[in-house]
């Protein structure tokens, strides 16, 4: 077999956004983009990670009562972004900056799996259009 193997789309434990302090800033300080039921909050600032984003993501218990509801949404939420992820971070690297996410789900029930991811990947995308840019 000649030729480079694809990149297997992965979500390792350095891309995740952890620690109380980390979380606070992002969800104070960052920049919102919003398409509901979904909210995405950002920063721009340096991380302790090669990766060029740690994300977090959040289900409130007050919006989705039932654990597996919550549990299912949390899990369309991680692999919308793991499929995608690519596309971010190569305008992080273009850009030459690092960020952090946290994406919140803000609806009552989980939406389909379709819907769900398509409007995952419009944040993200509006997201890094609105506060990387590439000229920076």
């Amino acid at each position: 077999m000649t030729g480079q193997q694809p990149l297997r789309a992965t979500f390792r434990k350095h891309e995740r956004l952890t620690g109380r302090d980390r979380l606070r800033e992002v969800a104070t300080t960052g920049q919102v983009v919003k398409d509901h039921p979904f909210r995405l909050v950002g920063l721009l600032m340096p991380l302790d990670t090669i990766a060029p984003a740690q994300v977090a993501f959040a289900v409130p218990k007050r919006h989705v009562k039932l654990a597996v509801d919550r549990n299912r949404v949390r899990r369309h939420m991680r692999e919308a972004y793991r499929l995608n992820k690519h596309r971010w971070y190569e305008r992080l690297r273009a850009a030459d900056v690092q960020c952090a996410w946290l994406l919140i789900f803000q609806g009552t029930a989980p939406l389909p799996w379709e819907r769900s991811s398509e409007k995952i990947i419009n944040l993200f995308d509006r997201w890094t259009q609105q506060h990387v840019g590439i000229d920076r």
